[in-house]
């Protein structure tokens, strides 16, 4: 066999057991999940009396949402001398006035409640949790994005874990406000449910390194401190300081029976923005932390488990590459007489193993949260045809990582449409288009077309059930690419409006 077709080959099969190394690991944490205690942690103390907590709330543009956060965050069941609330505002357009107002009426009514806002939003959500701490209160600080609702008991079911002075953080299970509203928050929903049901169980109770999710948490101002503080270099600045207060003695408590009711993207390309910042920010702290978590004390296996936690999203660009080198691949294999019997129980065994893993993993967190599981079992198409057609999405945040290049924290946008009122939703997403992502959005749609070709290669060959499949997930990067091209299109025309308004404007002022 020539050189280049071996070196092909091997290329094909290093990307193959990476592949499959993430999924044995992600098939690991459900058979882990059942050997961890069934309920919460319980505090081992209480406080004699309330502590000051001061309520964090970084936003940036959130003039559909803010109002609606900071009415929940006053209607906590705390006492009011106890509570500050920080409102760490980036924002560049009407969420100012918006939340300006809201705060001055609230201080009126005898809320200690501060607007912080911010003009250069150096560090994004990190720089203006650093900038706003050292001003706190509170020893206690509770975190929530623009798009979170708590409820009244929020603090009285949380803040008694501090009472055991190793508790850096406590984290609640986030749960959803409008996830009715279609199949992509449905799907949604329980690729989320699929983190916080079974990842975050089974590490925080098997005693590994879990990660605070950003919100709907409290942090202790000395485990920050002693972390050393809030950090930038990451667009995860969440994972990032929970490894590292872990490597400085301290642990997280994680509560699954208590809930954060928030809100879950409606437009594609918010999960795609939301999904591509997790991916990249979390490469970015598996590049960050290796070197510390392996010179630390910590056992062995907490190390192996951080290594796979951080590093798990590599397998985006791996298995994007293994699938455009999957056509040729199987043409030197056809070529050379070498495309059956073990290459092809091989490659079955992956696709079985990736394909049960995924599935198992999705029915085990839905039917641990809901009764009525069986009827949600008909949104896991969700999972082939948006899993795939995020590859490219995911795979573009990994690498950016791995090379070192330093985009802006996009955050995403919240409409604050809790029904289904589509009519509201395509009014308010004029707000918030973007379409910066005009390239990624051509690499879908040619990677979709690579996938129609390999199809019809397939069916060629005989492969039929490869050739249906492989047809069916460039459904996937299709819908992804499609949704970029249609978010252009209403800013064009967002911006044509605009134009329009301010040539009105000129005219009557003339």
């Amino acid at each position: 066999m020539p050189l280049a077709q071996t070196l092909l080959l091997t290329i094909y099969y290093v990307l193959l057991a990476l592949v499959a190394a993430v999924m044995l690991y992600r098939g690991l944490l459900i058979v882990r999940y059942y050997m961890r205690p069934r309920g919460d942690e319980q505090p081992g103390s209480r406080f004699p009396e309330e502590p000051v907590v001061t309520v964090q709330l970084p936003i940036f543009n959130e003039q559909f949402v803010i109002e609606r956060l900071i009415d929940a965050i006053c209607a906590f069941d705390w006492p009011r001398d106890k509570l500050e609330i920080q409102v760490l505002d980036d924002s560049t357009d009407a969420t100012v006035a918006v939340t300006r107002a809201k705060v001055a009426a609230m201080r009126a009514e005898g809320f200690d409640i501060k607007h912080l806002h911010r003009v250069d939003r150096s560090g994004y959500k990190a720089g203006a949790l650093r900038a706003a701490t050292p001003e706190a209160r509170g020893d206690l600080l509770a975190v929530f994005d623009a798009d979170f609702v708590p409820t009244p008991d929020f603090l009285r079911q949380t803040v008694d874990y501090f009472c055991d002075p190793t508790v850096g953080f406590v984290q609640t299970r986030w749960s959803y406000l409008n996830r009715g509203y279609g199949m992509l928050t449905q799907g949604m929903g329980m690729l989320m449910d699929g983190h916080f049901t079974l990842e975050q169980v089974t590490r925080s109770r098997g005693g590994y390194i879990f990660n605070f999710n950003g919100t709907g948490g409290i942090w202790r101002r000395q485990a920050i401190e002693a972390a050393g503080g809030w950090q930038d270099d990451t667009i995860c600045e969440d994972t990032d300081l929970s490894y590292r207060t872990a490597l400085a003695g301290f642990r997280g408590v994680y509560l699954r029976h208590v809930t954060s009711p928030s809100e879950l993207p409606v437009q594609i390309t918010a999960l795609k923005s939301q999904q591509h910042r997790w991916a990249k920010g979390l490469t970015e702290c598996f590049i960050k932390l290796m070197p510390s978590l392996w010179q630390s004390d910590l056992p062995l296996k907490r190390k192996i488990e951080g290594t796979f936690h951080l590093g798990a999203n590599l397998a985006f660009p791996a298995s994007l590459f293994m699938t455009v080198i999957g056509l040729p691949v199987m043409l030197v294999r056809v070529g050379s007489g070498t495309g059956g019997g073990m290459s092809q129980v091989v490659d079955s065994l992956v696709f079985l193993l990736v394909i049960v893993t995924q599935v198992l993993f999705y029915i085990v967190a839905t039917r641990e949260l809901h009764d009525d599981w069986v009827r949600r079992m008909r949104y896991l198409p969700f999972f082939p045809l948006i899993g795939v057609g995020l590859a490219v999405n995911n795979a573009r945040g990994v690498l950016e990582a791995m090379t070192g290049l330093r985009t802006e924290f996009v955050r995403t946008p919240k409409l604050g449409v809790l029904g289904q009122d589509r009519a509201l939703v395509k009014k308010r997403e004029r707000t918030y288009t973007g379409g910066r992502d005009f390239w990624q959005a051509v690499v879908e749609i040619v990677l979709g077309l690579w996938y129609v070709w390999m199809a019809i290669v397939h069916a060629r060959e005989g492969l039929v059930m490869a050739a249906i499949v492989t047809a069916m997930l460039s459904l996937g990067l299709f819908v992804m690419g499609g949704a970029t091209v249609r978010a252009l299109g209403i800013r064009r025309s967002a911006q044509r409006e605009q134009l329009a308004t301010l040539e009105v404007g000129a005219v009557s002022g003339s």
